[in-house]
């Protein structure tokens, strides 16, 4: 239980610490801002790119590991989906988004932070490799979805062009393929390189965190919780469940193993409220789902980990 307390402790910290500063108005949204688009937009694409770009993956086949981790992403994803349009009567675009809120999760702001802390540096080849597809994935999927079931009778002529300027102005996804696609030409990176994207690398850990305590600041708990409630079990217990008996049951490594397993177990990722702002659907029920999801994954997280321990 110590190992899990080290663990989690210095991230719980450090996201305290922007929760209190943006709480007393020390830091404001404008600074948030500012530090959100160092970390989306820069820092963490040139982790992502000089990660992959550096990496000598072991030989073996990954389609177990995409399985285990997608399968059951794409059946929580329609769980919540159909139980927001059944069952809570919601509309077939917030219900989408109540999908997407119970099956995405936050990988910049926490994965990346946390994974290879609890795990090791080995844990970054499984964990780039699920997030190389994550957004494309899922962003695709949501949003033509979305416009479908928007634009039934208006034509969707225009839905490709859409999703490919969603995708290719997603900094995370372009600096993945860049990264896949320069280490395909061998040339490799300078030293002087390799060290000014160590020195970026050290600051997305701090900063990330630094804006996820921000940002459950700025949010809140309004607008009915039903809703919240049933996304954040789909998302802190379904997922990371489905995924860990899919995982055994088709031999995943224990490393592998635990890497999509604890992906898995993160909240709800800050783009369900991107897409809830965007199409203009609910966005309490957003923000109330990522600050119940990310709050009671402090408990959630730590219990798959002792799990992964002893497993």
């Amino acid at each position: 239980m110590s190992a899990v307390f080290n663990t989690l402790a210095p991230v719980l910290v450090l996201g305290m610490i922007g929760y209190v500063a943006t709480r007393l108005g020390f830091f404001r949204s404008t600074h948030r801002d500012g530090l959100s688009k160092y970390v989306f937009d820069f820092a963490v694409p040139m982790l992502l790119f000089s990660t992959v770009v550096q990496l000598n993956p072991p030989k073996v086949s990954t389609i177990n590991l995409f399985a285990s981790y997608y399968v059951p992403l794409a059946l929580v994803f329609m769980v919540g989906l159909f139980i927001g349009w059944l069952i809570l009567k919601r509309s077939a675009t917030e219900s989408i988004i109540i999908g997407l809120g119970a099956s995405f999760s936050n990988t910049v702001l926490l994965g990346i932070p946390l994974i290879p802390r609890a795990l090791g540096e080995d844990a970054l080849f499984p964990l780039l490799l699920l997030i190389s597809v994550h957004g494309i994935t899922i962003f695709t999927a949501v949003t033509v979805a979305i416009e479908i079931a928007r634009r039934r009778d208006k034509g969707l002529f225009n839905l490709p062009k859409q999703v490919l300027l969603g995708l290719i102005s997603n900094p995370l996804i372009v600096s993945l393929v860049a990264g896949f696609l320069w280490k395909l030409t061998n040339i490799g990176l300078h030293p002087v390189v390799v060290d000014m994207f160590h020195l970026v690398s050290t600051s997305v850990v701090p900063a990330a965190l630094f804006v996820l305590g921000s940002s459950l600041a700025s949010y809140s708990i309004s607008g009915s919780i039903g809703p919240a409630v049933l996304i954040t079990i789909l998302k802190n217990t379904v997922h990371p469940g489905a995924v860990f008996f899919l995982g055994s049951w088709l031999g995943l490594s224990t490393l592998w193993l635990s890497v999509a397993t604890m992906l898995a177990a993160m909240p709800t990722g800050m783009n369900m409220y991107l897409f809830a702002s965007r199409y203009q659907v609910s966005p309490s029920t957003a923000t109330t789902s990522i600050f119940i999801s990310t709050i009671s994954s402090i408990v959630t997280i730590s219990i798959v980990i002792v799990i992964l321990e002893n497993g």
